[in-house]
């Protein structure tokens, strides 16, 4: 015959309409079991439900003997030591422990030792973890470069961009927010390979002026492996050619294709003439092959008050934002790519008023000053216009005849209304929205759907990361959780299971790549988060078997784009 606890415990598994039981109203509920453990009688598990899960599943474990002081009880799934919620004679409420991959379930009571006779089937879930940066016990976070394991800094706004051809290299350029009364600090590397984060090109660069986002540009040409134009043809005349040809792309090293990337760097600056510096681009030092403070650098773009830059990733071409007027300019880079071979770009004309063959204005984004980030689809297909201080985003789409995006519409958000609500469209409501990245859905992919990305986003101010599906659809991925701490913040820091657990303070820049997994050894998905307000570089990706899996390196596997 069944128990009134095991009748229970199946009432609670099936559930019915309208059943709002918890795990913890099963343990309190039904008959008295409050007596205390006995030390003369044995203990032990007969079973538990669920019988399996992730970490923070809700976890009953049925038996006799446990007593009613949890502060007597050492519990553990798969060597993990377990929290415990409540505890009665016949049943203990806990909560599974992070990486629990074993399973085996063992209860120590005093002198007394007993395993559960079946495992728990542990399923891996995507989690927050820290790859690098810490506050002092002041709570200060200095700038400071080095290891993973010592620096520190990571303090204002910014955005991250991997090199195009080496993905263990993630460049991360600051803002001056939130901290506009401090010096703003340069670009910086951060090296997955070497586990060191290093200042790279300091702000004296672009005249000190306010940067806003780093992009990668990649040139039409061949080089040799020392950043000298190689020769791949003749034109018409006889003279020789540098175009990178399917052949020369086939065979060039990484040493070769190093060459062709170039830092597309975007900075706020007013000029009440309209030839303020809007975006500068940076060569790799001819020396030591790197980006570093003698690197070649140029002014390729003038406007004004420009709050982000991005590259067609299908045609090359520039587009960056005019805060003043609210406007998208568009800049045909082969115009300029055409001085290099010839004076090394020392004739381009950067001012957009004065070089109306290769500057277009052609996207009034809403009205004056609106500040906008600009993030292309893989495909070139569409544009999402993350307005940032107006706390929605727009969709402009792309136009492959005309080569032109037309005029934006909102996808998600309301125009000037902030606020923490997932939704379709314009019923949803976000903070503060900054960076965002295109994630590849295996689910859409495997179903054919026209549209295989979702747009992940950080919406700073709700301290929380989020996704905008196809269909306009945004969800909280993770973070923005007040429900769930005890102090009814939605910011923190701790690490964790995505939704109740990590808490995040302010993140505004947000990449994706894959790694390779520890235990399966297959590429899986993994998020790169600058979190401003804790000065540290968060990670999402799935649990792994032990401690290391905030600091892995990515798999550079088919990394090379040409």
């Amino acid at each position: 015959m069944l128990s009134a606890w095991a009748l229970f415990a199946a009432s609670f598994l099936v559930g019915c309409d309208g059943d709002a039981t918890t795990a913890e109203d099963f343990v309190g509920a039904g008959i008295d079991l409050s007596e205390p453990h006995d030390p003369s009688q044995p203990i032990s598990i007969t079973s538990f439900v669920p019988m399996s899960g992730g970490v923070g599943q809700q976890l009953v474990i049925h038996g006799s003997n446990f007593g009613n002081d949890k502060s007597l009880i050492n519990l553990t799934i798969g060597g993990k030591p377990t929290v415990i919620g409540n505890v009665k004679n016949e049943a203990i409420y806990c909560f599974v422990p992070s990486k629990a991959f074993s399973g085996e379930i063992v209860l120590s009571i005093g002198k007394q030792t007993v395993e559960a006779k079946d495992k728990f089937e542990y399923q891996r879930k995507m989690v927050v973890g820290t790859l690098c940066g810490y506050m002092n016990e002041r709570g200060e976070a200095p700038w400071v470069d080095g290891p993973f394991e010592t620096c520190t800094g990571f303090k204002n706004d910014g955005v991250m961009q991997f090199s195009p051809y080496n993905h263990n290299q993630l460049f991360i350029l600051y803002d001056k927010e939130p901290r506009l009364g401090e010096n703003q600090h340069g670009i910086q590397l951060l090296d997955l390979e070497r586990r060191q984060v290093k200042t790279i090109l300091p702000i004296s660069m672009f005249n000190s002026e306010r940067m806003r986002t780093v992009d990668f540009a990649v040139d039409p040409f061949a080089y040799d492996a020392y950043g000298a134009f190689q020769k791949t043809g003749e034109d018409a005349m006889g003279n020789p050619t540098y175009y990178a040809t399917d052949a020369w792309k086939a065979v060039a090293s990484p040493q070769q294709l190093r060459w062709r990337e170039h830092l597309i760097v975007s900075v706020d600056c007013y000029s009440s003439d309209f030839r303020a510096p809007a975006v500068w681009i940076v060569d790799r030092n001819m020396t030591t092959g790197d980006f570093d403070s003698n690197s070649p650098h140029r002014l390729i773009a003038a406007y004004n008050q420009c709050n982000g830059a991005s590259l067609h990733p299908e045609n090359g071409e520039l587009y960056f934002s005019s805060y003043t007027q609210g406007e998208i300019l568009r800049l045909d880079m082969d115009q300029y790519w055409a001085t290099l071979p010839k004076d090394g770009g020392a004739s381009w004309e950067p001012n957009a008023l004065d070089n109306t063959s290769a500057f277009e204005r052609f996207i009034k984004v809403q009205d004056n000053s609106y500040e906008c980030q600009i993030d292309i689809h893989p495909t070139g297909a569409y544009a999402y216009i993350v307005v940032i201080n107006r706390h929605y985003i727009l969709r402009t789409d792309y136009n492959n005849t005309t080569k032109r995006f037309s005029t934006p519409y909102v996808i998600a958000g309301q125009l000037g209304t902030p606020g923490f609500e997932d939704g379709v469209g314009q019923s949803a409501k976000m903070h503060r929205p900054y960076q965002g990245t295109f994630v590849k859905n295996d689910t859409y992919e495997k179903n054919n759907y026209g549209d295989i990305y979702d747009f992940y986003f950080c919406d700073s101010q709700n301290n929380a990361l989020r996704y905008l599906n196809p269909e306009g659809i945004v969800t909280t991925y993770a973070g923005g959780s007040a429900n769930t701490h005890s102090d009814g913040l939605t910011y923190g820091s701790e690490n964790g299971e995505l939704r109740d657990v990590a808490r995040f303070y302010r993140p505004t820049g947000l990449v994706n790549d894959v790694h390779k997994d520890k235990i399966t050894g297959e590429n899986t998905l993994i998020f790169y988060i600058l979190d401003t307000n804790n000065a540290k570089i968060r990670t999402i990706t799935m649990e792994e078997n032990d401690d290391e899996e905030d600091t892995e390196t990515p798999n550079s596997e088919d990394k090379t784009e040409q």
